[in-house]
């Protein structure tokens, strides 16, 4: 079976490395921390990737205000896979307004089980497939907390290979055939976090509506609705440290997502269950339906949150989740709810702003997963 569970890690490093962005400003710098690596699985043979982080202020903003950061992720095969992806957030005016999305480019290929709750690992079957991505938000503050935009989503599927003994080669599911998905809508979240990187406290929600049509250059026409709720709760006061260090405590993180498509949504937009950051065990998609709802609890504690120095950047974290697929909410079934758990370590990059290197191992009753990345799960 085809997993994403890397099996050799051969080298990874980080590094830090500032430029002076205004003189103007106070001591204030942009970050870049990168982390190279060599890995390698049965489904991809040898590969080398990237994953790096970059954060600044752009030009006359305070020193207190957001960070804004720009991602990177970069990854290629000896099977000839490759993989670029430049997630974003910009903040400006002083957090009035706010730019977020990912930028990507992926030659890879994909798994489908079918669609519905109860396939349980069966008929797998594989597709190669070649896309560009845009994910653009552009949201404005209102009050203190509220922000209220627009979204656009945009891939463009061009699916080179199927199997010869699988249903997606019969082209009769939506989606097969490939095209554009292009889609706009409004979206509204709500952010009461005291940190973006590492929040010890507050909420931040998130409603967003998507119309996928020909007219805005769709090959399908259908909605897509999503929830995502994401909930911090420390556990300890933090240990006072110096200004230019972020305390170090305790935290249980909450995160729910819920998604509903609707009309004719091709099977790659569908509700997909399970990623890097949720339900991490199963890889994204190994269930889906037009209706999916998941939810996931965090414990992240520091090591040695008492010592001075070095080992302070240290933490473990450990992880369950829970979730299921339905073609509808109302044939949502219990019976059907599907598990994740795993743990791993967190190694603190940068001090002042919280950002931790994030190594972790999922597991799920049929697949797992080994996770590698820059910025928390949720």
């Amino acid at each position: 079976m085809l997993r994403s569970t890397i099996v050799v890690l051969l080298c990874a490093w980080s590094f830090t490395s500032s430029a002076q962005v205004d003189s103007t400003a106070s001591k204030r710098k942009a970050k870049f921390l990168a982390l190279p690596g060599v890995f390698s699985s049965p489904e991809t043979s040898l590969g080398f990737g990237v994953v790096g982080l970059t954060t600044f202020r752009f030009k006359n903003e305070s020193d207190s205000s957001q960070t804004s950061q720009i991602n990177i992720g970069a990854a290629y095969t000896l099977l000839d896979q490759f993989l670029l992806y430049l997630p974003y957030q910009f903040f400006w005016n002083e957090q009035r307004y706010k730019l977020y999305g990912e930028v990507g480019y992926y030659k890879y290929f994909f798994l489908f089980h079918g669609i519905g709750a109860d396939h349980e690992g069966e008929n797998l079957e594989s597709f190669d497939v070649r896309f560009p991505r845009v994910r653009i938000n552009f949201l404005k503050r209102f009050g203190d907390r509220t922000f209220v935009g627009g979204r656009y989503a945009f891939d463009n599927f061009n699916i080179t290979r199927f199997d010869t003994t699988g249903v997606l080669q019969d082209r009769q599911i939506a989606g097969t055939a490939g095209g554009a998905i292009s889609g706009l809508g409004p979206i509204v979240n709500y952010d009461t976090r005291d940190n973006i990187f590492q929040p010890y406290k507050g909420i931040l929600a998130e409603l967003s509506f998507l119309l996928n049509d020909e007219a805005i250059g769709s090959a399908y026409n259908f909605t897509q609705t999503s929830l995502e709720v994401s909930g911090y709760i420390a556990l300890k006061k933090p240990k006072a440290l110096p200004a230019n260090r972020r305390p170090i405590r305790p935290v249980l993180a909450l995160n729910m997502l819920a998604v509903a498509a609707g009309g004719n949504a091709p099977f790659n937009a569908l509700g997909l269950l399970g990623g890097t950051k949720r339900m991490r065990g199963y890889y994204e998609g190994y269930f889906r339906d037009k209706r999916m709802i998941e939810g996931q609890a965090e414990f992240r504690i520091p090591l040695f949150a008492n010592n001075a120095g070095f080992l302070q950047r240290f933490g473990v974290v450990a992880f369950g989740g829970l979730g299921t697929v339905a073609p509808t909410y109302k044939s949502l079934n219990l019976q059907d709810l599907v598990h994740t758990y795993g743990g791993g370590l967190r190694f603190q990059l940068d001090r002042k702003q919280g950002i931790n290197l994030r190594v972790e191992y999922g597991l799920s009753a049929t697949t797992s997963g080994f996770y590698l990345s820059i910025g928390e799960a949720f």
